[in-house]
């Protein structure tokens, strides 16, 4: 029973850091393409209020509101020392989204950074199970 616990709670982790790292990342790419909808404006008003109702935006702030609660939720079972870094997979993920769904061009010196990033968070935490 309580090897089901502590399995249970690595896989609760997991679900976690997915909702995160997903959430986080909808959140950039709504805002990417809320921002192209509403084009060049000036910051007045009438600019306020195309933001405040382009459904983008309410996507995007919804997806911070979530993440911000998944990540509360994160801090309870990691230490911010591991955690925190792991948050950087988010940059990860927006690129490969920018790339996949937004047809964003991706130069070799971004796919390194990316092998810098997932290096990084390895080492890290093999170095936390030590």
């Amino acid at each position: 029973m309580n090897t089901h616990a502590g399995l249970h709670g690595r896989l609760g982790t997991v679900v976690l850091w997915a909702l995160l790292i997903g959430t986080e990342s909808a959140g950039q790419l709504f805002t990417k393409v809320a921002g192209d909808q509403l084009g060049q404006m000036d910051f007045n008003w009438l600019w306020l209020g195309e933001v405040a109702r382009n459904p983008g935006i309410l996507a995007a702030i919804a997806c911070y509101i979530g993440a911000f609660f998944v990540w509360m939720l994160i801090l309870r079972r990691s230490s911010l020392s591991l955690a925190f870094p792991l948050s950087s997979l988010v940059f990860v993920v927006v690129l490969l989204g920018s790339w996949l769904g937004l047809g964003e061009h991706i130069s070799a010196l971004h796919w390194v950074g990316v092998a810098v990033i997932i290096g990084g968070i390895a080492l890290l935490a093999e170095g936390e199970e030590n």
